[in-house]
């Protein structure tokens, strides 16, 4: 989850997030050197499809596999009907006779598997299955499917093939496919060209903190989808963009570890371009990078400032905001929760978690970092982890980070306990917007 730091507007997203009221501007110098393999999707009479390359290892074939019998794969195939589902068909002989039981199997990501049985017809020779997705089990198109299929013939010799790899490709539109060694991107017809690019580029600059602070790297290649507007996510996703609740929240970006992928509207009311390619992707590839390494945990402070951290613009502007809180004598303690994420304070969770870690980087190195998540993913909690990372006890690291940001009151005020809440780090939401006078 991420908010909008340049907006002038007042608002807040359900229960859980509330927009602050400020204005952003931070000037962007697009960094060279992302290595792109550009292309239009095909959705139209102008599109050409893209070239489509496993992000996944292949895995080996299982010991004995086959069993006694000689297999032949006639041909294995695929076909998308976004948004109706997609359709798998395999053509194949065994010499142990016709094919009594096949499964198919499939995955987004190497977190998920689905395996559904299939139809076998009168021959022996063909099975197929369609998936036709409902509201619990749809994806956005453009997601990396790796399918396989596990087969048994009538002498139940049993047989599972290669792996095969594809997309759910949405062939009702046209869309502009890019691909770099960090990310792969997808960009419908209509937001405005220089999106794909600037994502590439902003994951390009922050290579190099991504690869040095994290202990695992992500065993996949993370997507970015980014929609002009709401209606093609409302094709899969009944009710995007729609205002919700008291609040008249609008919902603007998701991200799943399931699906190994972002999807964001572009919608200038609410992010522009730089918004979304400078803050909004990395911030969500960094919650995919979380998940990867023990898990999105702790106080909404941590995991969405530990999110922010990895974001291209603002960080001056933020670490600023909190410095001068710090001097004010207002700024909130990480204890009892953390910072608020509510009303008009909301930015504080984002912003004094970022200044935490950058605190944290610059006082201990990125090998903090990495040590950090080591020992999440070993199933310490973060205040665990912390005061092992930092050999210190909360209440004392929290007074070296206030010092470090040069506050008037470096003890915090011991805060009344109040109870740990979980907020997942997705979606992202954006504020109502106020009409201008």
């Amino acid at each position: 989850m991420i908010l909008p730091k340049r907006l002038t507007v007042g608002a807040f997203a359900l229960i859980l997030v509330t927009v602050i009221v400020f204005t952003l501007a931070v000037p962007v110098e697009a960094q060279k050197g992302a290595t792109p393999t550009p292309g239009l999707v095909k959705g139209g009479p102008t599109g050409t499809p893209a070239p489509v390359q496993a992000p996944f290892t292949p895995q080996p074939s299982p010991e004995g596999n086959g069993g006694n019998a000689t297999w032949t794969v006639q041909s294995m195939t695929f076909q998308s009907n976004y948004p109706n589902g997609f359709d798998f068909t395999i053509d194949v002989t065994s010499s142990g006779g016709k094919i009594a039981n096949a499964m198919v199997l499939w995955r987004y990501s190497p977190k998920t598997r689905t395996r559904r049985p299939a139809e076998v017809d009168a021959s022996g020779t063909r099975a197929t299955f369609s998936f036709r997705p409902v509201a619990s089990d749809a994806v956005p198109q453009w997601v990396g499917i790796q399918y396989w299929w596990v087969l048994q013939d009538e002498a139940g010799n049993t047989y599972e093939t290669e792996h095969q790899y594809t997309e759910y490709s949405d062939t009702v539109r046209p869309w502009q496919r890019l691909e770099s060694e960090d990310i792969i991107v997808f960009v419908e017809q209509g937001v405005p060209p220089e999106m794909g690019q600037s994502i590439l580029d902003a994951m390009a600059e922050m290579r190099p903190s991504f690869q040095s602070h994290w202990p695992q790297p992500l065993p996949y290649k993370p997507r970015a989808i980014i929609y002009n507007g709401f209606t093609s996510w409302a094709e899969w996703s009944p009710g995007a963009g729609t205002a919700a609740g008291a609040t008249r929240t609008v919902t603007i970006g998701q991200t799943s570890d399931a699906w190994g992928a972002t999807v964001q509207a572009y919608a200038p009311l609410y992010v522009d371009v730089q918004e979304t390619a400078y803050s909004i992707v990395p911030h969500e590839i960094a919650h995919l990078y979380q998940y990867a390494n023990g898990g999105a945990t702790g106080d909404f402070w941590f995991f969405e400032g530990n999110a922010t951290f990895f974001e291209v613009v603002g960080r001056d502007f933020m670490l600023d905001r909190v410095r001068e809180l710090a001097r004010s004598g207002t700024l909130p303690s990480l204890q009892g929760g953390g910072p608020s994420a509510r009303g008009e304070s909301a930015r504080d969770a984002y912003d004094i978690g970022f200044a935490f870690f950058v605190w944290l980087d610059e006082t201990y190195g990125p090998e903090a970092h990495r040590n950090l998540w080591t020992l999440i993913d070993q199933g310490k909690t973060t205040k665990q982890a912390m005061e092992e990372v930092t050999g210190m006890s909360f209440v004392d690291m929290e007074t070296a980070f206030r010092t470090w940001l040069g506050a008037t009151n470096a003890v915090a005020p011991t805060p009344f306990p109040t109870p740990t809440l979980f907020f997942p780090p997705t979606p992202t939401f954006a504020p109502t917007p106020t009409p201008r006078s």
